[in-house]
């Protein structure tokens, strides 16, 4: 080889080693062990009052939370109502939420990657608004999760989720779970064979009232006795506190999320921070705040009595909680 190959060679692999120590590293999977970080929310709304101030505001309701629910693997939140026309509503007692399907992107936007759409809402549009609802969030890329196709998994890294989602406050096109029951039984059981983590959202409970009703706290026991390892309450619109069951935490009403009512507790909310890997799954609070005259909320100072109930949960893969699987 000539002296001016050598140089010539020499100085490529120079530029070879450069190249590799400037360039970004491989998207390997985490080491096993890796957290992974889950946010939860309550109650989203995203019409009536919430419409109205989005348009005035040329703006996101989650212009103050979108790098905290970004921070996060996956987020996911109840979504109330069904997408679709007003003009579609089915005759109801209560309020008919109609949610247009452009606000879909504010959703994925914002940070989040699915949510359910298992309430007494989801039912406004009747079953053709059910269909429409599921399948505009999954063109936008965003798991819709419902009780028909639960569960529903996803794998986040290493760590394996089942997804179950229901109510007991009937929909309006009469759609309904009870607790317990065979079928959310046998869902349970499927969701215990091929997932590291059992996540329930459920909607339940009395409206406005902020603590947990005796058919909550019955139902989470047998939740959790046919394993679930994390249940997520959503409907009474205030924030009832969470709990650890049989270890696990229960979340029995994560309060509004983003919602238009008036009463100062609907103003309030919890979102559920959750750390997990293929063995342990713990969680914390977030709370937030939504100002007066505002739907778009922020976050608030810490929610210190549910952070130390919470804090008592045990390992839900540890020797105290082993025998309830």
């Amino acid at each position: 080889m000539t002296s001016s190959a050598v140089l010539r060679s020499a100085a490529q692999a120079t530029l070879a080693c450069l190249l590799l120590a400037v360039a970004p590293a491989a998207a390997d999977p985490p080491a096993a062990g890796h957290d992974v970080r889950l946010m939860f929310t309550g109650d989203i709304l995203l019409s009536r009052q919430v419409e109205i101030e989005m348009a005035r505001r040329h703006g996101s309701p989650w212009m103050h939370l979108q790098k905290l629910l970004q921070s996060a693997d996956w987020a996911g939140g109840n979504l109330e109502g069904a997408l679709g026309s007003a003009s579609d509503c089915v005759p109801s007692r209560s309020p008919c939420f109609a949610v247009s399907d452009t606000r879909v992107a504010f959703l994925k936007s914002a940070g989040f990657r699915g949510v359910t759409i298992e309430n007494n809402h989801a039912g406004d549009l009747g079953t053709a608004g059910r269909r429409q609802t599921r399948e505009s969030l999954q063109r936008a890329g965003l798991m819709a999760i419902d009780f028909e196709n639960s569960p529903q998994f996803v794998r986040v890294n290493n760590v394996e989720l089942a997804f179950l989602a229901l109510t007991t406050i009937p929909a309006a096109d009469g759609r309904v779970q009870e607790l317990p029951s065979p079928e959310v039984s046998e869902k349970l059981r499927a969701a215990r064979q091929r997932a590291d983590f059992v996540i329930v959202s459920i909607h339940w409970g009395n409206e406005l009232i902020p603590w947990p009703g005796e058919d909550q706290r019955k139902g989470a026991a047998w939740l959790v006795e046919h394993g679930a390892d994390l249940v997520l309450g959503h409907h009474p619109h205030v924030i009832q506190p969470p709990e650890c069951v049989e270890g696990r935490p229960v979340f029995f009403s994560l309060g509004n999320h983003v919602f238009d009512q008036a009463n100062p507790t609907t103003k309030e909310g919890l979102i559920a921070d959750c750390r997990a890997d293929s063995k342990r799954l713990r969680c914390q609070s977030i709370r937030t705040h939504t100002r007066p005259g505002s739907s778009f909320p922020s976050v608030a100072d810490p929610d210190r009595a549910a952070n130390a109930a919470l804090a008592q949960c045990v390992d839900v893969r540890g020797i105290a909680s082993s025998t309830a699987h």
